[in-house]
């Protein structure tokens, strides 16, 4: 296997990682009924990949303010501890059955770092 390295390689990411949570009954209704994102993946995909490639490789772009979002989101439906759990576990697993390297190691710890943020403020 080789690093993350490319916006494809990101976007390959989101790809799977997405299947996996549409296909978990568990969190999926957050993609499909608290937001309708599973109505236009390609789009936010895109978004996905612009957000990872500024995080990872300093490239720009990115403008959205992503805790806003996610809050506005924790505020039509609560995420618990669990979704957070879950939503971490597909993300890791994602990475790990695609990718290894520093790259793909910063990728998991930034989302471990933006969960336990999110957890916080959005008590």
């Amino acid at each position: 296997m080789k690093d993350i390295q490319t916006r494809e390689d990101i976007i390959l990411v989101m790809r799977k990682f997405y299947d996996k949570l549409l296909a978990d009954d568990s969190i999926s209704f957050f993609f499909t009924k608290v937001t309708l994102v599973d109505q236009h993946l390609e789009e936010h995909f895109e978004i996905l990949a612009t957000f990872w490639e500024q995080s990872l490789f300093l490239k720009g772009g990115y403008y959205n303010n992503m805790f806003s979002i996610h809050k506005e989101v924790h505020d039509k439906h609560a995420f618990s501890k669990e979704h957070f759990n879950t939503w971490l576990s597909h993300f890791n697993s994602t990475i790990e059955e695609n990718f290894i390297g520093p790259y793909a190691e910063q990728m998991k710890t930034q989302a471990l770092s933006m969960a336990t943020i999110m957890q916080i403020k959005f008590q």
